[in-house]
């Protein structure tokens, strides 16, 4: 696989600035997870591991092992550009995830990602390669959604409102992947900025100057699909389906019921949970009440839901625990032996 020779200036970064921010987000995310063990309580998470015992390093391994394949698609974009190494990316990757789980909307991760890729890869391939990988995530996931909540609504006795509520809103989804589809295919943060321009959000002058930076990086955006990197599809797959062994096997570990409707609604419906929780900071009291409803309509009890909910709540703490040292390990002693 040929790669383009990269300017110099294309990987000029500002070092001091960027360690800034990195310290930031570090201090941010540490006060977050901090605020996450309180408001659960200590004895809380301490009953939800006793209750699964060793299993939980099993889950922890698994959930490593996603982490390390969503590492591999974001490389796999990278590395057409330029040649990136898979520990920076990896750690570019477990950092962003952190800052992602312990703040809302879920999205204040991803310019960590990019600042964390800059000093290998140029500007725009670090942004338009988490693009990709986001746009390559989602699609996973919708088709995730897509597949599971009607067999699951085949499963059980709704009612008719409940039921063509669900339908609704997996149609609204379905929309949504095919109009993201169309949208990349034209250049995603190009229409974006057309669409400031159209709102009055931005002038024409600055828009048409944003249009020019976005170029390279909508270029890029456009070969999501390509032969010489779809292995980075595979590997976004690889990680679902990871992550969704470790859900399956927290479940077992936890003594919940293995049904047929309760599994496949807590890793297609469990998404859903997931975005709908990230509206607020950490999900506290979101996933908990919409897990107990949950698993109430499911025929396990709702404190099942809330068992599940504290467990996957301990996996989310380990989860941004390792973000969190591999952020600091990166900003105060990798980034001061490259300097030097």
């Amino acid at each position: 696989m040929e790669r383009a020779e990269v300017p110099p200036a294309e990987l000029a970064v500002v070092p001091g600035r960027r360690r800034w921010l990195h310290a930031l987000a570090l201090v941010i995310g540490v006060a977050a997870l901090s605020l996450l063990v309180q408001r659960t309580g200590w004895s809380v998470l301490s009953s939800a591991l006793a209750r699964i015992g060793p299993w939980f390093a099993l889950v922890a391994l698994i959930d490593l092992a996603a982490v390390l394949c969503d590492a591999g698609a974001l490389h796999s974009y990278a590395r057409v550009h330029a040649e990136v190494s898979f520990g920076r990316v990896f750690a570019a990757q477990a950092s962003g995830l952190a800052i992602n789980r312990l703040t809302p909307g879920n999205a204040l991760g991803e310019p960590i990602k990019v600042t964390m890729l800059l000093g290998e890869v140029p500007r725009s391939a670090a942004v338009s390669s988490v693009v990709m990988f986001n746009v390559a995530t989602m699609w996973c996931a919708v088709a995730t959604i897509l597949l599971g909540v009607p067999v699951t609504l085949l499963s059980l006795d709704l009612p008719l409102r409940a039921q063509v509520a669900v339908w609704c809103a997996s149609a609204v989804l379905l929309a949504l992947a095919v109009a993201l589809f169309v949208v990349v295919r034209k250049g995603a943060l190009g229409v974006v900025i057309r669409g400031m321009h159209r709102l009055g959000l931005v002038s024409a002058e600055r828009g048409a100057r944003w249009q020019l930076g976005v170029v390279a990086i909508d270029a890029d955006i456009r070969q999501i699909g390509r032969r010489d990197v779809r292995r980075a599809l595979f590997c976004v797959a690889a990680s679902r389906l990871l992550y969704a062994s470790g859900t399956i096997l927290l479940m077992a570990a936890a003594g919940l019921p293995l049904t047929a409707p309760l599994v496949l609604a807590t890793v297609s419906v469990g998404i859903l949970i997931t975005w709908i929780s990230n509206i607020v900071p950490l999900g506290l009291g979101i996933a908990d009440g919409s897990n107990y409803a949950l698993y109430g309509a499911l025929g396990a009890s709702g404190g099942a839901g809330l068992v599940f909910t504290m467990v996957n709540r301990a996996r989310t703490i380990l989860l941004a625990l390792l973000g969190l040292t591999i952020m600091g390990i990166s900003t105060f002693a990798l980034d001061d032996s490259r300097r030097e």
